[in-house]
């Protein structure tokens, strides 16, 4: 099957590829009926927009990565399973990675995400190399968040809430330099 772009329902539907754009961004210069004959359209065709482009446009993905040691445990299963519902119903995408040299790799994995494809960090452990890592990341990352996991006995629930927690604290840090940055008209 063809992948169905922007351009596709520009020539099925007559309108152009801008007024496409506007259209299902609903950008109010379009009219309401134009508006719904292009929605309509892409939903009939199961048009998927490309997050890149997106992406590009708006200086955003909407993707933020969480590192762990390992996501076979009871503690960051939970806490995993707590973040990506929040990240999920705020339009957000989750990329996870583990720690690829124990808790010596957590500096690692940070460096290998500051390349302009994700809007935020979360990094937990259990180590005391997080706190180090803390105060380098402020200064050198994207919204970043490390949490340092003190009680490893708590409950599964105890964990969930407190992902809930790092990932709102994460899409404050994320909102509030977006602000800034739009308060500045850096884009």
């Amino acid at each position: 099957m063809m992948e169905v772009t922007m351009k596709t329902l520009s020539k099925m539907s007559g309108y152009s590829v801008s007024t496409v754009s506007k259209a299902l961004r609903d950008k109010k210069d379009i009219s309401l009926k134009t508006r719904r004959i292009i929605k309509e359209l892409a939903e009939s065709c199961d048009f998927v927009p490309n997050n890149s482009a997106i992406a590009l446009r708006s200086q955003k993905s909407n993707t933020i990565a969480v590192i762990v040691p390992h996501i076979d445990s009871k503690i960051y299963g939970s806490m995993l399973n707590s973040i990506q519902h929040i990240a999920f119903d705020q339009g957000y995408r989750v990329v996870v990675q583990q720690y690829l040299d124990g808790e010596d790799g957590a500096f690692d994995s940070l460096k290998s995400l500051r390349n302009g494809g994700i809007d935020g960090i979360i990094l937990i452990g259990t180590s005391d190399k997080l706190d180090a890592i803390k105060k380098d990341a402020a200064e050198h990352f994207l919204p970043t968040i490390i949490n340092k996991i003190e009680n490893t006995e708590l409950q599964a629930d105890d964990y969930k809430q407190f992902g809930k927690k790092i990932i709102l604290s994460l899409m404050s840090k994320i909102e509030a330099e977006s602000a800034g940055k739009a308060a500045f008209g850096i884009s």
